[in-house]
Parts: structure tokens; C-alpha cells; sequence
């Protein structure tokens, strides 16, 4: 079953296939099943009216050889009362198949009379004497046709053979027999008369036998031999049996040397039995020759039919082709991809919709694209996908603040077209550095970035990819300062400050416009820690919760405690100098001061 579905899988692939498959199954097997119901009905008609033929010609010739003989028995009847010579020899003259007549009182052996052709007997070799004694002996059983062949090894001759038959008759109160012998291939022309002429196998054929069951005379007498036993024959043996019954005639079907054949037998008025026969395999020459050319047929109109639905199919396997193509396009992002709708149907309809559904995705994209610009990328997506959950959750986040250190006076030095474009340079770099280290930009106030890391999607390191974001934002304005300064522009300073803790995450906002961010008291500590980065000189400011679960990657210094506006406590704050083990970083705050130019203000008013 496994081979049969692989084969079934591999074979018919493709929709072209398929309908070549299919529509060939259907083809064959309505022409099959058409033709051989029809067929079939055709041969079963022809077997009937076979059968019919063939009762008919053993009707015929049975009467034909009754009626002969009837005529030669009523001549010798003619001819047992007649005493002038010259009427005999005239009739054995016109009689050609007679050769000798014997007129036997009942009580003596030897005939009175005798008529015959010398001529006749001469060709078999027969002498007058030789015949009457024979027929002397075998007075007492000549009740019927009966074959001649002993009369012939009694004269040692056998050319051709010879039959003989009695007709009883009371002449003058006495009961008197005639004996006639007669000449086989008198018999064997009447049967003839069925023979297929031109034909080396005729398709009828008739045989007559004697009550024996010895062949008398058959309509291809070069194929059979005289005084053949035929008692093993089908034909012959179910004759004789359902003539015990008094049964006279009959049809049956039965296998001879290796064919088959229809009998018809009748019994005649002399106690021989006459059979006439149909070759069925002639016979249904014609329905075999009809099975050939349906099935040439079948072929011509099944190659027909494939090379159209060859055709015809690429009408749907080509635009399906397209489809697929097209489709493959979309996937990898070409959503300018068209398809050319060539027909009318339900294939040029699924193009047509195709091609609308990739206006909407190319729409949808743009939307997306603008989208993410004004929203975060992560956020859009997850409000894209309907994963983003209405309401507020509370959630453990980083919260990360960065401002540019004296940024209205940097501005004042520029006009308005030069302070965008210096704004969208910086912050797309430090957009950058932030989505490559797993955060979300929430918001941009001015020239300041508020991101998160942990909200709307945690991640296990979300916290070291936050302080890690802050190191490569420190890295990345440097370099950008070093091609400023060959610009002969001012350098720019920034403050980071990065909180953790818990935070309500939600989307805020009224019900035209919303927007989601992230609320609370880590984020307001976080923008405090940014606020402080300009009184402590350092660029980078962590809170306590933040030192504990990075100090062993970071170098940190802790700094004073501060009372923060908001907090009743003063907080802890630490100094990120860089990654542990990296040589690269700062070892004091006198190296980070004058690495990022931020020095501590004299007075601090927090």
C-alpha cells in the first residue's frame, strides 16, 4: 500500500497528470465497460441464433437424407415387382448411388433376385456372389443403415467405402427384405452442402452415424475416415443417450480437440443419427475482431484524448505555474508582483484575486513601514499579529533615558533644517545601537530617547543588554563626535540613566490616538538618574536594583547617596565604567571624565 501511494505520489504530481490520469480512467473504462456490455449482448444473440442455424440445418438435412432415402426405398419397392431387365438397368443407370439390390425371401438364404451394374460392383471389386452371400449372413440384424466395412475386408478392398440398409415389405402374405448397398459418397455429398466453400475450416459441418455410433458420411470426408468410432465424441454420445430417451433432437455446446462447438442432432427414420456442427471460435471470429477494434479504438480516441487534455491542461497548470512563481515572489518581499489573468474562468479569477491580494499586502507593507516608524517595530508587529493585549500589565522592565547635554545651546548655533538633520543622524545611530542590543525605543521627547528592555516581550538578559546598549551608545557617539569634529562642529555630550524594576506596560492614550509605554516609579527613577549625570560627570548611571544584577559583567563605581525628587529615601547610584576584562575601558572616573568630556559640577541641587 506504502509503494502504491509513493508511486501514485510521484506519478501523478503535477495537475496535468492528474487529468491526464483521470480523464484516461474514465475514458477506458466507459469504452471497456460500453463495449463489452455491448459485446457481450452481441455474442450471446449470435450463440442463439447460431443454435438456431444449426437446428435448422440438421432439420434440413435430416429430412433431405430422410426423403432420400424414402425415394430409394420406395424405387426398390418399384423395383421387387417388376421382372423385365431393361427396367433395372435403367434404373440402376439413373440410381448412381445404388450398387446392388438383393430381394431375400425370410426363410431362405440365398436372394431370390438379385439387381446390379457390373460396372458399379467392378470399381469396388465386388463379385455378385461374394455380395449376396454376405448379405445372406447378415440377414438377421439388417434393420437399419449400417456400415459395409466388413463386406469389404471380406472381399479385400477398401477403396472406397460402402453402406447398406433393408426395407422390409409383405409381398403376396409373405414377409420379403430388400437389401441395397450403397455408395458412401453419396451421403458425403448431401452433407457437403453445409461446408463454408473456400474455407479450410468450414464453419458448419455435418456428420451422419449409424446406430453403431460408426461415421456413415461427413461433410469433409478427406478429414475423417469411413467407419471411424465415434462413440467418444460429445456429440455423438449425448445423442445416442437422449435418444434412448426418446429423445429425437437437441442443442448443446461441448470441447472437441481442443475447441468448442455447437451440436444439433436429430435421430433419423433409419436409426442413424445425424449431426450437424458450428465452430465457435469461427463463429465469433467476427465479436473477436470487433474486441480488437474497439480496443484499437479505445487507443486512438485515449491518445486523442491525452494529447488534448495535454493541451487543454496547460490552460491551468501554466497560470498555476504563474501562480506558484508569483507566489514564491510575495514570500520573499516583491509585493509589486502581478500576474496576467488569461482567461475568463475560475483560473483567471484566482489571478485577478491574486493580484488584489498583493495590492493589499504592497498597502499593508507600506502601512506597516510607516507604521513602525511612528511606533515601535516590536510593538507594531505585535499589534499586527493581535498579540498585543488591550489594557495594562504589570511587567519587569529596564527602563533606559538618554538627553544630549546642552542641547538648546547646540541648537541656537543652527537653523532649523540643519538641527533635524542633525537629530535624525544622531538619533538613528542611537536607535541602532539600542534594537541591536534586544531593547524597544518607547519614545523620542526631543532631543531624548526613552527605551525599555522587558516590555511588551522579556528576554532573559534583558538588563545586561540594557547597560550593554548604554556602552555602545558611549562608543558609537564617540565616533560620531570624531567625524563631526572634522566637520569643525562642536562635539556632543549625552547622560544615560537606566533603572529596573516593576512597571505597568500598556497602551495609553484616548480613543482616537494611542500608544503603548511603559508607567511607573522605575521609569521616573530612570529619568532621574539621566538628570544626574551632569552633576556626577559620569555618561552612564545606574540605580541600585540595576548594580545587582549586572556587577558581575560591569565595572561599577558607586557614587554618593543622593535624595531624588519622588524618593523618601536617598539612592545608591553607581558609575559604569565598561564590560569586566575589557582593556579598552576606563579604570577611574578621572579616565571617564576625560573620555567622554563630562566633568562634576561644584554644587549639587537635586
Amino acid at each position: 500500500m506504502q509503494r502504491l501511494r509513493q508511486f501514485y505520489q510521484e506519478t501523478f504530481r503535477t495537475i496535468r497528470a492528474k487529468l491526464i490520469g483521470i480523464i484516461s480512467l474514465i475514458v477506458v473504462l466507459s469504452l471497456l465497460l460500453f463495449t463489452g456490455i455491448a459485446l457481450n449482448l452481441f455474442q450471446t444473440n449470435m450463440a442463439e441464433l447460431i443454435k438456431l442455424n444449426n437446428g435448422n440445418n440438421a432439420k434440413m438435412l435430416a429430412d433431405k437424407i430422410d426423403s432420400e432415402l424414402r425415394l430409394q426405398t420406395d424405387v426398390l419397392r418399384l423395383l421387387a415387382t417388376t421382372t423385365r431387365g431393361t427396367a433395372a438397368a435403367a434404373f440402376f443407370d439413373e440410381a448412381s448411388s445404388l450398387l446392388w439390390v438383393g430381394d431375400f425371401p425370410s426363410l431362405t438364404e440365398e436372394p431370390t433376385r438379385a439387381f446390379f451394374r457390373a460396372e458399379k460392383l467392378k470399381k469396388y471389386r465386388l463379385n455378385p456372389a461374394r455380395v449376396a452371400k454376405f448379405f445372406a449372413f447378415r440377414k438377421g440384424d439388417i434393420v437399419a443403415l449400417r456400415s459395409g466395412k466388413s463386406l469389404l475386408r471380406a472381399v479385400d478392398s477398401a477403396e472406397l467405402h460402402l453402406w447398406f440398409f433393408a426395407v422390409p415389405f409383405i409381398a403376396k402374405g409373405s414377409e420379403r427384405a430388400l437389401v441395397a448397398l450403397l455408395a458412401g459418397d453419396a451421403l458425403n455429398a448431401l452433407l457437403a452442402a453445409v461446408k463454408t466453400k473456400g474455407s479450410a475450416v468450414s464453419l458448419y459441418a455435418a456428420m451422419l452415424v449409424d446406430p453403431d455410433k460408426r461415421l456413415v458420411a461427413h461433410s469433409e470426408s478427406r478429414r475423417f475416415k469411413p467407419y471411424q468410432d465415434m462413440a467418444n465424441h460429445p456429440a455423438v454420445d449425448a445423442a445416442f443417450r437422449l435418444s434412448e430417451k426418446n429423445i429425437g433432437t437437441g442443442v448443446l455446446r461441448y470441447a472437441w480437440n481442443g475447441e468448442h462447438e455447437y451440436g444439433s442432432f436429430r435421430k433419423l427414420n433409419s436409426g442413424a443419427i445425424l449431426i450437424t456442427t458450428v465452430n465457435e471460435g469461427i463463429a465469433f471470429e467476427g465479436v473477436r475482431w470487433a474486441r480488437i477494434t474497439t480496443i484499437l479504438i479505445a487507443l486512438i480516441i485515449l491518445c486523442l484524448a491525452v494529447l488534448f487534455i495535454y493541451f487543454f491542461s496547460r490552460t491551468i497548470s501554466d497560470p498555476l505555474k504563474s501562480l506558484v512563481e508569483a507566489t514564491n515572489r510575495v514570500r520573499a518581499g516583491q509585493y509589486d508582483t502581478r500576474v496576467e489573468a488569461s482567461s475568463r474562468d475560475e483560473v483567471g479569477e484566482l489571478a485577478q484575486a491574486f493580484n488584489e491580494m498583493t495590492e493589499g499586502l504592497r498597502e499593508r507593507e507600506q502601512l506597516k513601514g510607516a507604521f513602525g516608524k511612528f511606533v515601535n517595530e516590536e510593538v507594531a508587529r505585535m499589534v499586527l499579529r493581535g498579540d498585543l493585549a488591550l489594557g495594562g500589565e504589570l511587567k519587569t522592565a529596564t527602563v533606559l533615558f538618554s538627553d544630549i547635554r546642552s542641547f538648546t545651546t547646540i541648537s541656537e548655533k543652527l537653523n532649523p533644517a540643519e538641527v533635524v538633520a542633525f537629530l535624525n543622524e544622531y538619533l538613528s545611530l542611537m536607535v541602532e545601537v539600542i534594537h541591536q542590543n534586544g531593547g524597544i525605543v518607547d519614545k523620542f521627547i526631543g532631543d531624548a530617547i526613552m527605551a525599555v528592555w522587558g516590555a511588551p516581550v522579556s528576554r532573559e538578559n534583558d538588563v545586561e543588554n540594557a547597560v550593554a546598549a548604554a556602552l555602545g551608545m558611549r562608543q558609537a557617539l564617540l565616533e560620531f563626535n570624531r567625524k563631526r569634529g572634522g566637520r569643525g562642529k562642536p562635539a556632543i555630550r549625552i547622560g544615560i540613566g537606566i533603572n529596573t524594576g516593576e512597571v505597568l506596560a500598556g497602551q495609553i492614550g484616548s480613543e482616537n490616538r494611542l500608544e503603548y509605554t511603559v508607567i511607573g516609579d522605575t521609569v521616573n527613577l530612570a529619568s532621574r538618574l539621566e538628570g544626574l549625570t551632569k552633576f556626577f560627570g559620569a555618561d552612564i548611571l545606574i540605580a541600585q536594583s540595576t548594580y545587582d544584577l549586572v556587577k558581575k559583567q560591569f565595572a561599577c563605581i558607586p557614587l554618593k547617596r543622593v535624595q531624588v525628587k519622588g524618593k523618601s529615601e536617598a539612592q545608591r547610584v553607581y558609575a559604569v565604567l565598561g564590560r569586566l576584562g575589557d582593556p579598552a575601558a576606563p579604570k577611574t572616573l578621572a579616565e571617564l571624565h576625560k573620555l567622554t568630556g563630562l566633568y562634576p559640577q561644584k554644587k549639587l541641587e537635586l
